[in-house]
């Protein structure tokens, strides 16, 4: 897999001679072909489209291109080939010569591609999804590795180019050099030859197959599919601004054929990069397949990122977890310091921390932290209902945030306000679970400390866990992020700021937790109770 690797960055490298600031370009064009799809390049004209597919021609040996400027007037005979006057005289054969035209090429051209007529686009629609053209009676199976097309618009709505739109699986805006140097240097540059390509780079036929077969056997981790599944939800939520502020951009529509391919472009980035597995900094390739409209192109980078992100910390490190119960311990942590400072006798403490809602019409235990409950006030403040994975029919009311909308269905959000011994959801009022004989009971000298020892012991394998693995696993993304031959410099950047942060989040945590862990132990010198010996917090620790 390093031997492939190294002799695709050495290809790309030969590909990419005499070319300024369009390494990009031809690197995902190449990973298009390889893939077996079609890339669209949307710029003005004079801007090296058509460089890239005949230096893309070169990657294949004995690669054959063909090239064509589409018109209004374009026929399917300028773009498949004449019809055979021999074999319609002689064999009433309505056939075409197609030698020399698209369906014998490796790589295809088609510049101003939404100005083809009907015809011609309904043929390429089979073409470049299935490979395949029909000539006559004879279906031909074509060799096909990549199409390319350029134009400086994009299809017109409401045409009927939709299909043939969502047939080119990468899109990029492709513009002048911009870099100063890389700028002097193609103006000033006189060989317009071609890069002579050492024998042993370019793929032949048959390893092409095999590459294709290859790739499909890449594993794929969860973690990927969860950045998938993140990326429906901001595609889902964003079609729903668009529907609302009635702004007439059109919807972002990712079919389920178009995830599919994108799962196969990025098993062949890394197939092409040396790796068994896809990895998450292949990902960042699907900002170049989500958008439609330029005004997407912002929106799609940072929506890749952002799920990522949120899937490295969720999957792949464990941090979201991690940070999850961190909150949890503190606000147990803050009921039991409320509760020291004071408490209503009468109410009966459930597992340590919490009140119980009663007469609530739910199949279980309804339970609020007592802390919260203490709180509260008469203005109201936004709840949620979670149901607690360690406790068999329990749900809690938790504090709701703002951020949590996209999680946290609205039939599961609450308006809480204290009454006396009682809680009034939605303006409902539930009582409390209360001890026998009320008032009569006397303010218990403590709180049973031992579960909130399990839960410092739970939570400090839990960093321990994670800070095993987020070093090697976080030191081997940012390796091959930096190595990776179809990402930007730029994209590269952002990664590898995520990956440090990322790391930087694990020794946060930690630091968090013994912040925690040192306070809770001065104030229960404070409140000194009954705890086993030993443990965490017993006389072996320091």
């Amino acid at each position: 897999m390093e031997t492939l690797r190294v002799r695709v960055r050495q290809l790309l490298e030969v590909l990419n001679e005499r070319v300024y600031g369009k390494e990009h370009v031809i690197a995902l064009s190449f990973l298009s072909a390889m893939a077996g799809e079609s890339i669209f390049l949307f710029g003005p004209p004079g801007v090296a489209k058509s460089m890239v597919a005949r230096r893309l021609k070169l990657a294949f040996r004995h690669g054959t291109a063909f090239e064509y400027l589409m018109s209004r007037f374009s026929t399917p005979d300028e773009i498949f080939g004449p019809v055979s006057i021999s074999r319609l005289k002689d064999l009433d054969k309505y056939e075409r010569v197609t030698e020399g035209y698209l369906p014998t090429a490796d790589v295809v051209f088609l510049d101003e591609i939404w100005k083809a007529g009907p015809a011609i686009q309904n043929a390429l629609l089979t073409v470049i999804n299935e490979k395949v053209y029909r000539n006559g009676n004879n279906l031909l199976r074509i060799p096909l590795k990549g199409l390319i097309a350029a134009s400086n618009e994009l299809p017109a709505q409401g045409q009927g180019l939709e299909a043939l739109y969502d047939r080119f699986l990468i899109r990029l805006l492709v513009g002048g050099v911009e870099d100063v140097s890389d700028f002097d240097r193609m103006v000033l540059s006189s060989d317009e030859s071609e890069p002579v390509v050492p024998e042993d780079l370019p793929v032949d036929r048959e390893e092409y197959a095999e590459w294709q077969r290859r790739i499909s056997e890449i594993k794929v981790h969860y973690s990927v599919l969860e950045v998938i599944h993140l990326l429906r939800e901001q595609i889902e939520e964003y079609n729903g601004r668009i529907e609302n502020d009635a702004s007439g951009v059109p919807y972002l529509y990712v079919s389920d054929r178009r995830w599919k391919k994108l799962v196969r472009l990025m098993r062949a980035s890394a197939f092409l990069n040396g790796s068994d597995t896809v990895r998450l900094s292949d990902c960042l390739l699907l900002a170049h397949c989500l958008w439609g409209e330029p005004d997407q192109i912002d929106w799609a980078a940072e929506a890749v990122m952002a799920s990522v992100r949120k899937s490295m910390e969720g999957y792949m490190l464990n941090l979201a977890s991690v940070g999850r119960e961190l909150e949890n311990l503190k606000s147990e942590l803050a009921s039991v310091s409320g509760l020291n400072e004071s408490r209503d006798p009468a109410l009966q403490l459930v597992d340590n921390f919490y009140y119980q809602i009663e007469k609530a019409r739910i199949p279980g235990r309804l339970l609020l932290f007592a802390d919260d409950y203490q709180n509260l006030n008469d203005r109201g403040r936004l709840f949620y209902m979670h149901k607690d994975k360690y406790k068999t029919n329990c749900y809690i009311l938790k504090k709701y945030d703002p951020s949590m909308r996209n999680k946290v269905p609205q039939s599961k959000i609450y308006s809480l306000r204290r009454g006396c011994r009682s809680v009034l959801v939605n303006d409902y009022e539930y009582p409390l679970l209360c001890v026998p004989g009320g008032d009569a009971v006397p303010v218990s000298g403590g709180i049973s400390e031992k579960a909130v020892e399990e839960k410092f012991i739970h939570l400090d394998r839990m960093l321990s866990n994670v800070e095993g693995g987020c070093r090697d696993l976080l030191d081997a993304e940012q390796q091959y992020c930096q190595e990776h031959l179809f990402l930007s410099a730029k994209e590269k950047e952002k990664m590898v700021r995520m990956l440090q942060a990322q790391q930087g989040a694990a020794g946060r945590y930690r630091n968090e937790f013994e912040e925690l862990k040192h306070a809770y132990r001065k104030e229960n010198q404070e409140y000194p109770s009954e705890r086993p010996e030993g443990g965490l917090f017993g006389a072996s620790s320091r």
